[in-house]
């Protein structure tokens, strides 16, 4: 094969390969008493109200709001960002981290910002991992070892008569929420 052909092809490989590494595909957000998974992956554990979710190199790296609110924390290193939004059914974490290979997490969301379900938050760039904590009385529907879809996939639901309209956390600050 000549250097010509190979260059070609290996460039088209490469190109290829950084196409779908950075897709972002259109979700179908699902309404209702429920909350979705913020990032797709494998649920690698669940213990109490929080799940952690690996994001291999082949799932999508854009992360999403897994229930409307409003953020009213974000903590940011390179490589970690903590959001906290207030909701309606309580105080929401979500937490994600880089991998080895590129530790870069970007954000794409403020604190103030009004985010709804399903709403891209932010990515991660070459494999990472994600994390949820919900408010105590969601009733988490998620498994170990599920596959998860960032905005689709509902890991936790809850009752209508669970709404509320103060969020509760450590860290909340009554004058942090605007309107809900």
């Amino acid at each position: 094969m000549k250097t010509s052909t190979k260059l070609i092809v290996s460039g088209t490989l490469l190109l290829g390969g950084w196409l779908y590494f950075n897709r972002n595909p259109v979700r179908v957000i699902l309404s209702g008493n429920n909350v979705v998974s913020p990032a797709d992956g494998t649920i690698t554990s669940i213990t109490d109200n929080k799940i952690e979710i690996f994001i291999g190199l082949s799932d999508v790296h854009y992360q999403r709001s897994p229930y409307s609110g409003i953020i009213i924390e974000s903590e940011s290193t390179p490589d970690y960002n903590r959001l906290g939004i207030a909701s309606d059914i309580g105080y929401i974490v979500v937490e994600r981290w880089g991998g080895l290979l590129a530790r870069s997490v970007q954000t794409f969301v403020d604190t103030g910002s009004e985010v709804l379900k399903g709403q891209i938050i932010g990515r991660i760039l070459l494999g990472s991992h994600a994390s949820i904590t919900l408010p105590l009385d969601v009733i988490i529907s998620a498994r170990v070892g599920d596959h998860v879809i960032a905005g689709e996939t509902i890991i936790a639901s809850f009752n209508q008569t669970q709404v509320s309209v103060v969020a509760s956390a450590p860290c909340f600050q009554a004058d942090r929420i605007l309107q809900l």
